[in-house]
C-alpha cells in the first residue's frame, strides 16, 4: 500500500485542496537528494546551510513565519514526498507545515519535501528548496547569501 492510500492521509486529502502528483515528480526530488552528502540517518546537514525548526503540539503564527522565512517555505505550494518510487502530494505550503506530523505519520525515518510554484497551471518543482521532517522537527535548507 502506498502512503497516500493510508486512511489518515485519505481523510486529510478529502478535507484539503491538493493534487496527487505522478511519481516522476518524486523521482526528481529523490535524484536531487541523492546528489547530496548523506550519513546513515539521512542528509548530512553538517555540509549544508540549514535552519532547524521544532514542531510544537499546536503550531502557531511564529512557527509558520519561521517556515515561510526559508527557501522551501517561500513557495506557495509544497510537494510532500514519501519516497522516490511513489506518488507525492501537492498542497499549499501553510497546510503542509501545519499538518506535517499527520502527513508523515507511519512513514518511518526522515522524510523530504520541497517548494513548488504553479505558473499558468504548470507545476514547477524546486528540489533545491527542500526540507527534512523527522520526529524532532523540520530542517530546512537555506541558501547562502
Amino acid at each position: 500500500m502506498s502512503y497516500t492510500e493510508h486512511q489518515h492521509v485519505k481523510d486529510w486529502l478529502i478535507r484539503h485542496e491538493h493534487e496527487i502528483l505522478d511519481v516522476t515528480y518524486s523521482k526528481v526530488l529523490d535524484e536531487y537528494l541523492n546528489s547530496l552528502p548523506w550519513n546513515p540517518g539521512g542528509v548530512q546537514w553538517e555540509d549544508i546551510s540549514h535552519v532547524s525548526i521544532e514542531i510544537s503540539e499546536d503550531p502557531d503564527v511564529n512557527f509558520l513565519g519561521r517556515c515561510r522565512d526559508t527557501a522551501a517555505g517561500a513557495h506557495e505550494f509544497t510537494m510532500i514526498m514519501y519516497n522516490g518510487s511513489e506518488n507525492s502530494i501537492l498542497c499549499r505550503s501553510e497546510e503542509a507545515f501545519l499538518n506535517i506530523d499527520l502527513l508523515y505519520f507511519r512513514a518511518p525515518g526522515p522524510r523530504y519535501f520541497c517548494g513548488v510554484d504553479k505558473i499558468d497551471g504548470t507545476i514547477v518543482l524546486h528540489p533545491q528548496d527542500f526540507a527534512e521532517y523527522d520526529i524532532s522537527g523540520l530542517t530546512f535548507r537555506v541558501h547562502d547569501k
